[in-house]
Parts: C-alpha cells; structure tokens; sequence
C-alpha cells in the first residue's frame, strides 16, 4: 500500500471508501490477536500504512504514571533509548496525550518546536515533519500511540477520525489482548497450584512436603526459601532450605507468636515477630518475607522467603504463595500425623517383639539385655535394670559381664527413689539431674548422658525393681517417648518375675540334688543296715549293709513290700511296727525273727530301730536301722 499525499480538501467517495473497508480489515486482524505481541505487530504494519505515517511508536502505561515504549517501527535507537521510558514530568506529546486524555496534533516543525522545543532538535535528525499522540482509552488511560510524518499534514477532521479509530480499535484489541493474558495466567495459577495441591496430599514425609512448596515459591518469584515446622520441644527445626543458608536456621529458640500478621515483609518485621528467627537471617542477604504455618488455629511453623530484588512479588504471586503455604501448612500437619501413625506402629512392633524376647528370659541378665535393646526405638542410649531383693537393696544388674552394684533402697539415687515412690520420674536435662540427684550427677558413668526416664518394675501389686532409660542428649521425653518406657517395663517386671521363680527352683533343685547326694553318701557310708518305706510300706531306699543282709539286689526291694521281697520274716509283726511309726510319729524299738535269702533255712535275730521320716513337718515315709544280733541257745 502506498501512503497518501496530504491534501487539504476532502478526499474522494472512493477514498473514504478504501479507507473504511482498510479500517475494517485492520478490525479483523485485530481481532484475531490474542496478545500484545500481536496486536503491536499488526497496528504498526497495517496501521502505519493506512495513515501514511514514516514511524509508529506504542506506549503503554507500566506503573502509575510512567509510560514505557513497547514496540515501534521507523524509530531510531537514539530515539528509543531517550524515550524508552517517561514518567509524567516529561515534555513529549506521548505524555500529554496519556495525562490529558486528548490527542496532540502538530502539523508542521514550526507547531513541533513551539510546543516541544527540547525535542525539536530530535525530531529534525529523524526527518519528522509532523507528529500525532492520541491516547489509548477504554475504560481507562492505558497508553498512547504516536505517529510521525515525513511531511507536514493539515490533520483535518476526516484524517483525525481515521487516526482516532485505528487507535480505538488497538485500545479495544489491547484490553482484549489482557484480559486474554489475564485469563491465561488465572488458569496456569489455578493450574499450578491445583498440581502443588495434588502433590502435596501425595507427600509422606516432612522433607517431601517442604521440597514441593519451595518449588512452587520459587517458581512465583521467590529467590529461594527455607521451611521449618515446630517440634517437640517447641523450636523451629528446619525441615529444608533451597537457595537461602539453611545451617542458621537449623534449630531456632521460639517460634513466631499466634497473633503475628500472615506475611511479615523485611528481616525488620520479622524479628520484631520473632526476635529468634530474624536473627538467623542473614542481614547482609536479600530481601525477607516470613509466613507462619497454621493448622486449626494452632502455629505451626514458618515459610521464609528470601526475594528476588530485580523481581518483585505482585500482589497477584503473593496471594497465590499464601494459599501454597497453607496448602503446605496442612500437608506438613498430614505428614506429621502419619509419621506419628508410623514411628507408633514401628514402636508397638517393637513392644511386641520385645515382650516375646523377655518371655524366653530365665535370668535377670537376659532381662536387662532385652530391655536395653529395645529403647532404640526412641534414641536412647540402652536402659539399666536394678532388682530388688529380700532384703530392701538394690543391685544393678549387669550387662555384658559387669560387676554387680549393690546399694540401699534409702540410697539418693534416681532408681532408689523410683522404687521407693513407686512413681516414674522424667529429666529431660542435666540441670534437672543435678538439682534433684547431685550425688549420681557426678558419677562419670552419666557424663555422656542429657536426659533420663526412671519408671518401676510392678508385677502382681509388688514392686520388683526399676527400669531407668538414659538418653544420649537433653531432651524433652515427651508422651509417645514415657507411653513406650512403660510398655516395655511392663513385660520386663513379668519376666523378672519369672526370672526370679526360675532361680528359686533352680535352688531348690540344687538343694534337693546336694540333700539327694548327702543321703546317698549317708546310706552308703552307714555302718548298719538301712532302709527307707513310703506310706504304703513300700521300699524307697535300701544301702549295701541291707542288700547284703536279705541276700537280695537292691533294686529287687524298691517298690515292693517286706512280706513280698523277705515271704521268710513276720510280715504282720513288722505291718504294725510300720503303721505305729506312721501313726504315732514316734520311733520304736522291736527284735524280729526269721530267715532271709541270704542263709536259707537259718532262722536270725535281728534288732531294729523304727523312726518317722519328716519333710516340712509331715510324715512322709518310714525309716527302719536294721542289726543283726546273735541267735542265743534256748
């Protein structure tokens, strides 16, 4: 298309003609662009041509009151660079168009020099003969175009109402192109954080919620981030930090008040919030900005945000980060609760194994051993068992081949108290050993100890002993860490217990062998006949003297009665001896006459000693000292 010559009459019906049906078509390509991009490249292609201008320039409104140069055509770099950006103090008719709301038409040098005489000099080295800024106006003043001629130009009404057209419709087209943006950049917003949202509700771990929120923030704006959640001890613990120093704000005293505001800008306001936080932040750093974490009402934690200076958060990024954060807030809450739902199931696993070790415990070595074991669970650094015996004393008992410590139950120690209480005692410091057991705070054994769990061994109403769990560091025991101390004491008193029978009847075993072996040797050893009856007359015990007497094995006589074992001695005779004895509780004295296997046919006198046989009190058999005494003539 050729630019038109300038005319001061009115063009020709078909002029006009050609020229709406121009404008038209510039109406339809506009309205097929969807960006800005687009709709500047189409109004400086087409547009220049249909108004006959040399050169094109779009402004547009970036922050209140500044206008900066978007696109341009015929312009040279001198002149882009002088006017890439304006603010309102400006004297150029881009700016004065855009203040007043009304175009500037200058149809000669001359009219240019007197209005913009700081421009004239510009203008001339550009060739420019003529200039036109009209504003681009909607709802708004959002920006201007400027026009310049290479020929003065009368700009009569014709010509004016075809320039404030084409720059209507690049303002319709414009504000079609942001609100398209707008809606563009609302759904990859609702996009982004519908996705964040999903992975977070996928997340498990703390570490996995935090690596998905400093992702999305960085993407937003942020220069990087730092996420901490409250632990138990009520300090920040850090959970990660991408892109900020992380080693500061690894454990932070307190953390942010319940009444802090939602976003806390600057390290300033931040450590007015949290005196403990802001001082972790590198004051030599980029900008700071710090958002509590809350679940129903309850804080949390914080997000800190370092900021990019040279890309500031809009207000639309910064309403989005919130909602990340609460999103994170929550999925951190969901986190915590299943490592909570997770540590507890790993720890009544290990209840349960160690309750099945203790029940194949048979020494209070074996409990001590088992018990230890266990307290791995909650990062301790093994458990100490103290027994209580007969006698009111404690003793330690030993692992691994250590000597025995016994000490009174009066003693001022953490197990003595425990058991004399019956109470559990918690320390979750060493200033708290010091004020309450000085005298085992200075034993060397707890130097490399910070906190400790003492709680007593009870089984069946009794107290047995105590169970005392040191931890390697100070720390608070909390309810998990005392519910789990408990549980496993229960088992360990059981087993202590059973321990406690089994080395009682591995005594009374031991006894019963030595007392089994002293009447052996006894019977053996005797220098008369002996034997042994239970309640039914029948033989238990016969020695060597007896077996040689009768002239029958040993073995011969268990089990079996006299009259059976010995048909040639007065059975009903030695019958009422026995039964006396067994009566009475007394011993008797009796002769007794017959003849035994041992000399067939030859009658014998023998004088015999009947006495009861006692175990805890009551009779249980009959015992009889057999000496054979020379037949006298008769």
């Amino acid at each position: 298309m050729v630019p038109r010559s300038p005319s001061n009459s009115s063009d020709s019906l078909a002029q006009r003609l050609a020229r709406y049906e121009e404008l038209h078509a510039l109406g339809v390509a506009l309205a097929g662009a969807i960006t800005r991009e687009d709709v500047a490249a189409i109004v400086l292609e087409r547009g220049l041509a249909l108004v006959g201008a040399r050169a094109v320039s779009l402004f547009l409104e970036r922050e209140p009151e500044v206008l900066e140069l978007v696109a341009s055509v015929g312009l040279s770099e001198r002149f882009r660079d002088r006017y890439r950006r304006v603010g309102p103090d400006a004297t150029v008719p881009q700016v004065d168009a855009f203040r007043t709301g009304a175009a500037v038409w200058l149809r000669d040098p001359a009219e240019i020099a007197a209005r913009y005489p700081a421009a004239a000099d510009l203008a001339a080295e550009e060739g420019d003969r003529a200039w036109a800024s009209v504003p681009l106006v909607l709802d708004r003043r959002r920006g201007a175009i400027g026009l310049r001629f290479s020929r003065p130009r009368a700009f009569d009404a014709d010509e004016r109402a075809l320039i404030e057209a084409v720059t209507q419709q690049c303002a319709q087209a414009l504000d079609r192109a942001r609100l398209y943006d707008v809606q563009r950049q609302l759904t990859e917003r609702i996009t982004r954080l519908q996705r964040a949202t999903s992975e977070l509700s996928a997340a498990v771990t703390p570490e996995e919620v935090a690596a998905i929120a400093l992702r999305e923030l960085i993407a937003m704006g942020a220069r990087g981030g730092a996420v901490l959640h409250r632990g138990a001890a009520g300090d920040l613990e850090l959970v990660l930090a991408q892109g900020v120093a992380g080693a500061a704000l690894a454990r932070v005293a307190a953390p942010p008040p319940e009444d802090a505001p939602r976003w806390i800008a600057g390290r300033e306001a931040i450590s007015t919030a949290s005196p403990a936080l802001g001082a972790a932040l590198d004051p030599a750093g980029e900008p700071w900005a710090a958002v509590p974490l809350r679940v129903e009402g309850r804080d949390a934690g914080v997000v800190v945000l370092g900021l990019d200076v040279a890309r500031a958060l809009g207000e639309d990024a910064r309403n989005d980060a919130l909602a990340l954060i609460q999103q994170c807030a929550q999925a951190l809450e969901r986190a915590r609760v299943f490592d909570a739902q997770r540590r507890l199931a790993g720890r009544l696993a290990r209840v349960q194994s160690t309750a099945s070790a203790l029940s194949g415990a048979a020494t209070a070595t074996d409990v001590a051993e088992i018990a230890a074991g266990s307290m791995a669970a909650i990062g301790a650094a093994g458990a100490e068992l103290h027994a209580l015996d007969r006698a009111d004393r404690l003793t330690h008992v030993p692992r691994g081949g250590a000597a025995r410590t016994v000490f009174p139950i009066d003693a001022p120690t953490l197990a003595a108290e425990v058991v004399r209480t019956g109470r559990a005692v918690w320390l979750s410091s060493r200033a708290e050993l010091e004020a309450r057991f000085p005298a085992e705070a200075a034993d060397p054994a707890r130097e490399a100890q910070g906190a400790w769990a003492a709680v007593p061994l009870l089984a069946s109403g009794e107290t047995l002993g105590a169970l005392t769990v040191p931890f390697p560091e100070e720390r608070a025991i909390d309810d998990d860490d005392r519910a789990f101390v408990r549980l496993v004491a229960s088992p360990c008193a059981e087993a202590l217990a059973r321990a406690r029978l089994y080395e009682a009847v591995a005594r009374s075993r031991l006894e019963t062998e030595w007392s089994a072996g002293v009447l052996d040797a006894l019977f053996g050893a005797a220098p008369v006949a002996l034997a042994l009856f239970d309640r039914e007359m029948r033989y238990t015990r016969v020695n060597a003297r007896l077996e040689a007497m009768n002239g029958v094995p040993a073995a011969a006589h268990l089990g079996r009665t006299p009259l059976q074992v010995l048909p040639g001695l007065p059975g009903e005779q030695l019958a009422v001896r026995f039964r006396t004895v067994l009566e009475t509780g007394r011993s008797i004295e009796s002769v007794t006459l017959g003849e035994t296997p041992a000399a067939p046919g030859t009658s014998r006198r023998w004088r015999e000693s009947w006495f009861p046989v006692r175990v805890g009190g009551a009779i249980v058999g009959v015992g009889v000292l057999v000496v054979e005494e020379p037949l006298r003539a008769g």
